[in-house]
């Protein structure tokens, strides 16, 4: 033979295997399988959460800026320390805007001002109307003496003039005691009037103090060491410089402890029911992709809340990490995907392995050199997998995807009618 038709047929042959193993592959080994076994079979819930220490210290609005006294009810942080910051006890943490405070001392020292006068005139004015009265009440034991020597004298005189200074007399007694009761009673008058006043004085001098107080307590402090990671509002999301704290609203950051780790994540209400005190979790961190932490739920909130980028209420739920990394900071980003049923030895397909059709279940299978259609009773599912209750038995062949004469002409298969 030829050296041309040597090159002539071999040319050919490798023509034949190219389109036998890029063309021919399909028909050659049929569409994909799967083997049907017994595997333990697990329903997840998978929600993305945020690492924490599961005890912290939380830096709060201070005490001396909740009084009532102050007239202040909120104050904006003016400056915050970058979270994740290291800090020793007594360092800076954040900054609270006092112009509100500025103001309100300038306002109680012209009150104070004002009271201050007000208790010296009450006091004046008490010592001079008393005096007056007790001058009064000298005039009038200076009369009763000259009553007394009439009295004496009119012994001499007829009944009627002795009647007369009698009568003198005893008006003289009565006006004198009349004028040491008004002058008890005035002088009480008197005594509230300047308490008061005092009163109104020491409480603008109280005040005084307080918003000095609150004035140092603006600049915030570490209570301990640690590092700052930023609290969050009621709406979900960390606080910033610009948001506004209170005593009902305390909370600007916290200290953990991250010797015992959590996630805190939300799961929506349509899902918070299938979730129980204790449900395993398998936790991974998107800063540490090739790690898997143990993890399990240890609470659960009674209440649910709106938060942004829901549609619905949704649930905080706390977990509690089995495993302890160095690695593991707070503030990353975790999915936790929680195990809400664990059930050995079923049945199970892959969900791309099921059909429905007119509300009956059913897969492809390979049996005797067939494929079947093959009805089934399907249970529990999960975002991978599929349980089968019925239909399917061990080492059974079920197709990943209809074959290509399905859609075309299904009469084609041999359909195994069983009762199931």
């Amino acid at each position: 033979m030829s050296l041309k038709k040597k090159i002539f047929f071999g040319v050919i042959a490798l023509a034949v295997i190219f389109l036998l193993v890029f063309f021919g592959t399909k028909t050659l080994t049929g569409p994909k399988a799967y083997t049907v076994s017994k595997t333990n079979f697990e329903s997840r819930i998978t929600v993305k959460g945020e690492i924490q220490g599961k005890d912290a210290v939380v830096i709060e609005f201070p005490e001396d800026m909740k009084h009532r006294d102050l007239r202040i009810r909120e104050f904006q942080i003016k400056d915050l320390i970058k979270e994740g910051s290291l800090v020793k006890k007594g360092d800076w943490v954040a900054t609270l805007d006092v112009d509100n405070i500025k103001q309100q001392i300038e306002y109680n020292n012209d009150e104070l001002e004002r009271r201050l006068a007000e208790f010296n005139d009450a006091k004046i004015d008490t010592a001079i109307e008393l005096n007056s009265m007790r001058e009064q009440m000298k005039e009038l034991n200076y009369e009763l003496e000259y009553r007394e020597l009439d009295l004496e004298q009119s012994k001499y005189e007829s009944p009627a003039y002795q009647r007369k200074i009698q009568v003198a007399y005893n008006k003289t007694i009565r006006q004198i005691d009349k004028r040491r009761r008004d002058y008890v009673m005035r002088a009480m008058s008197l005594a509230v009037r300047t308490k008061r006043s005092e009163d109104r004085y020491n409480y603008y001098v109280m005040r005084d103090s307080l918003l000095k107080k609150a004035l140092e307590a603006a600049e915030i402090v570490a209570p301990r060491d640690g590092m700052v990671m930023y609290a969050r509002t009621r709406h979900g999301r960390k606080i910033r410089i610009g948001d506004n704290v209170s005593q009902w609203n305390p909370a600007i950051a916290t200290l953990p402890d991250m010797s015992v780790m959590i996630s805190e994540t939300y799961v929506e209400e349509i899902h918070i029911t299938k979730l129980n005190i204790g449900d395993s979790v398998e936790i991974t961190v998107d800063a540490l992709p090739q790690k898997v932490f143990k993890g399990a739920v240890y609470k659960i909130a009674n209440i649910g809340q709106e938060l942004p980028g829901y549609e619905s209420n949704v649930f905080n739920v706390l977990i509690e990490l089995k495993d302890s990394d160095p690695e593991l900071k707070p503030a990353m980003t975790s999915n936790n995907n929680i195990i809400i049923n664990s059930i050995p030895d079923v049945y199970t397909i892959p969900r791309e392995c099921l059909f429905t059709e007119n509300g009956n279940d059913f897969v492809f299978m390979k049996k005797d050199g067939e494929i079947i259609k093959q009805p089934v009773k399907a249970g529990l599912d999960n975002d991978k997998e599929v349980i089968i209750d019925s239909g399917l038995v061990e080492d059974d062949k079920v197709l990943y995807s209809p074959p290509p004469e399905y859609e075309k002409n299904i009469s084609v298969y041999r359909i195994r009618v069983n009762d199931i």
